[in-house]
């Protein structure tokens, strides 16, 4: 029986992308959650005939993604009213439209279509009576804003069907979607107190929507739950709690600042190195403050502009290299990490992408020495913030001067970084701890960091940081279900490769599944690829054993029908690892042209 029944007409159907409750009424049932549908054709191992309420907990596609690919059923779909913005067709076509126009998006995991007949009569604070089921829902926000616990009182018991909210042991499935932005804690805080609205309620059994059920101390599991939220919450607050906050004081020039002879800073992240031969080096030009680059230009009488570097790919320190090689004649020169998601801005799923390609003149070292006339370099990967970010240092008018981007910033500044969040790529140990032992190794005595953050260096501040990378990954483990950490909270552990593409009507397009196994054991993974209705998607391999730490790259040919219609459109594939669904992992997005 795939059905596996937890209390009197109560029913679990673990067999799918995310936990599917069934509570039974006769030969009628209210389901929690849909997932793909495969309970669908076992609903008669329970004696149910009819569904006639179908309930989400939130709106991810592996709880909803079988509503619209099986288009079967006459039921009552509710949804919560703050998750319309990710199912109603306007909003989500939206949503999809502008995916990649700023930051982090307000889902990682928004459904692949709309869901038209969905009903928004779920509020936080209320109650609906659906049949004999009293739905009272609290708001626990987390995985998405809008999402709901529901408490029902069934045959005697109170149970709570609490979504991603918590599971087993005090963790959560893919912490990485309660970070609502790249740097603070207002996911997880919003989570915490959601938690903290359960916990006053009298619950006998938890029902997650990944992982068991919960029927003993689950007052305990709530807590515990919420005492990781707070280590993560914590991790969030200061990369460098209790350093001493040290600046450098350089001459204001009203549209510039003149941090040593040779050595300028303009507008919000851009500095300006000169040369004795009279031209000038530009690092993290921004395209609104060109201008100000143009005016610092004439006031020190240089005409010209020999080269343009970007500490990292954001598009607030790189989406004015072109323009500096169009206007000046400056050749690009880029780290390799830092040109990765910007030489093809469409090929990674990235936030804060420039709005054009920038394609390098020259690629420097991954790690080692260049020179720029006068200036002798030393570069090397520079993880943190972001993973796709180096940093650069030489002797300036007398100082070791490290231009560091946007990783550690002084300690009144934000949280003493730029922020962490894993769909910026951050890391931890091997990302921020990495990068502040480098610094601690060079020990340079003026840091030009983005933001007009110019300050001396000292040991204490990055002592501290490499502590907080130890001990921050420490939280964010203990709030991951299993010891393969980063298989929860990396986002692109499965990835296709290009995220966008153009195509035409009639076009066979192909994509790349990305497939990287972090744990310590090999998988088996089976995939099968998900288009639009009509569209012809084919994977080159079906299944793949991935050894431990190795990563398998399969094509999927997609092949367009001379129907199809323009405007994006959504493709993912479902993958199964070891027999555990994960439906719609991933996505690409498909522009096809009119």
């Amino acid at each position: 029986m795939r059905w596996h029944q937890l209390a009197t007409d109560l029913f679990a159907f673990y067999d799918d992308s995310c936990t599917v409750y069934a509570l039974r009424y006769g030969d009628c049932a209210l389901v929690v959650d849909f997932a793909t549908g495969r309970w669908l054709e076992h609903l008669d191992e329970i004696g149910v005939r009819h569904v006639e309420h179908v309930v989400l907990t939130h709106a991810h596609r592996d709880q909803c993604c079988g509503l619209y690919r099986t288009g079967l059923g006459d039921w009552t779909l509710h949804a919560p009213a703050g998750d319309r913005s990710l199912l109603a067709p306007e909003e989500h076509e939206e949503f999809w439209d502008t995916y990649q126009h700023n930051g982090c998006p307000t889902s990682y995991a928004a459904p692949r279509l709309s869901l038209p007949e969905a009903v928004y009569d779920l509020h936080a604070d209320g109650e609906v009576q659906l049949g004999p089921v009293r739905l009272c829902a609290i708001a626990t926000p987390g995985h998405t804003r809008g999402a709901l616990t529901y408490l029902v009182e069934w045959n005697g018991r109170d149970v709570a069907f609490c979504g991603d909210a918590l599971r087993e042991g005090g963790t959560i499935h893919q912490p990485y979607h309660l970070e609502w932005d790249h740097w603070t804690g207002s996911g997880a805080l919003a989570a915490w107190h959601g938690l903290e609205r359960l916990s006053y309620c009298h619950i006998d059994m938890l029902l997650p929507s990944h992982g068991e059920p919960i029927a003993r101390r689950t007052g305990t599991t709530i807590r515990e739950t919420q005492r990781r939220l707070m280590g993560l919450l914590r991790a969030k607050g200061s990369v460098c709690a209790g350093a001493k906050n040290r600046w450098w004081t350089a001459e204001d020039l009203g549209f510039a600042q003149r941090v040593l002879p040779h050595l300028y800073q303009f507008g919000a992240n851009s500095f300006l190195l000169l040369s004795e031969r009279g031209e000038g080096l530009v690092i993290d030009p921004q395209r609104p403050d060109i201008e100000l680059l143009a005016q610092l230009m004439e006031h020190l009488g240089v005409e010209r502009i020999s080269a343009a570097t970007a500490s990292h790919y954001h598009s607030d320190h790189s989406d004015g290299l072109n323009y500096v090689r169009t206007r000046w004649g400056a050749a690009v020169w880029l780290h390799p990490w830092v040109a990765e998601p910007i030489r093809d801005r469409d090929r990674l799923e990235v936030p804060w992408l420039p709005a054009e390609s920038i394609e390098p003149d020259r690629l420097l070292p991954v790690e080692g020495r260049f020179r720029w006339n006068e200036y002798a370099f030393s570069i090397r990967p520079f993880p943190g913030q972001t993973w796709w970010h180096c940093a650069f240092d030489a002797e300036v008018d007398g100082e070791h001067v490290l231009f560091s981007g946007d990783n550690f910033q002084p300690p009144s500044r934000w949280n003493g970084t730029g922020g962490f969040c894993a769909f910026n790529g951050s890391r931890f140990v091997e990302g921020f701890a990495r990068s502040a032992q480098e610094v601690l190794a060079m020990a340079p005595s003026l840091i030009c960091n983005g933001h007009g953050c110019i300050y001396p260096f000292s040991a204490d501040q990055y002592r501290r940081i490499v502590r907080w990378a130890a001990k921050s990954e420490e939280s964010v483990r203990a709030l991951c279900p299993t010891d393969d950490w980063l298989s929860a909270y990396d986002p692109r552990a499965l990835r296709l490769d290009p995220f966008v593409q153009c195509a035409r009507p009639g076009q066979t397009l192909e994509v790349t599944a990305v497939l990287t196994n972090t744990s310590a054991r090999p998988v088996q993974i089976a995939l099968s690829p998900i288009g639009p209705t009509g569209w012809k998607l084919r994977a080159a391999r079906g299944n793949v054993r991935l050894k431990s730490g190795a990563t398998r790259r399969v094509r999927i040919a997609l092949s367009l029908p001379r129907t199809a219609a323009a405007g994006r459109h959504v493709c993912s594939i479902d993958v199964e690892i070891d027999g555990q669904l994960r439906a719609e992992a991933c996505v690409a997005l498909v522009d096809v042209s009119a």
